[in-house]
């Protein structure tokens, strides 16, 4: 596993909350320091660059959950390493497919690279608490602004759905519309602390 890391894109420095690629020594980029969601922290492994981005495509459209383990236990490794000396999250979320897209796929891939995530840091995972409620169209295929008009209003949450502390994980971040737009409604139930962990950040510019 670690000679195989060797070859991957990591990545070095990135803003805590929206992945963006920074100097280092620079903790959140510009447009972030002036953010509501200053209780988002975001982990992410790689760039969405080669081979990653091949295995990811493979996993999402070529059912190859062999690669959800591999690259979920990569994910696994080093959120155990960040969080031996934190509080670590009371659930895991993995970003919900809307019902017409999971029939279609047979799988989430989010809650594939979730299961040996919630193995290693002994975090329970909860599938049913958030719902995709409108079926998006694959935001890849959209402009900045239509990505933003696609998310909104996607997702709906339990009435009982009550933590202080959440992760929640998703296997790309391009834009970050998707895990903001998800984020805002976890803060509306008044969740203290989302913790955001992510295979690979984009670096596509759109």
């Amino acid at each position: 596993m670690q000679i195989l890391q060797l070859h991957l894109p990591m990545v070095q420095n990135y803003c805590c909350r929206c992945a963006k690629p920074l100097p280092r020594g620079q903790q959140a980029c510009g447009s972030c320091l002036g953010e509501l969601l200053s209780n988002i922290r975001t982990t992410v492994l790689f760039y969405y660059q080669s081979p990653v981005d091949q295995l990811i495509s493979n996993l999402k459209f070529g059912n190859n959950l062999i690669g959800a383990k591999i690259l979920g236990e990569l994910l696994s490794n080093h959120l155990y390493a960040q969080y031996q000396n934190k509080n670590k999250p009371e659930v895991i979320i993995p970003v919900p497919l809307h019902i017409d897209r999971l029939r279609e796929r047979g799988y989430n891939q989010a809650l594939e690279i979730s299961r040996p995530i919630a193995k290693k840091l002994n975090i329970p995972i909860d599938r049913f608490g958030i719902k995709r409620i409108k079926n998006t169209l694959p935001q890849a295929k959209l402009t900045v602004k239509e990505r933003e008009s696609n998310i909104k209003k996607a997702f709906s949450i339990a009435d009982d759905f009550y933590y202080n502390h959440v992760a929640v994980v998703d296997d790309v971040i391009t834009t970050g519309n998707t895990i903001i737009a998800l984020c805002k409604i976890l803060g509306v139930m008044g969740i203290k602390r989302i913790d955001v962990w992510c295979l690979a950040k984009s670096l596509l510019k759109i």
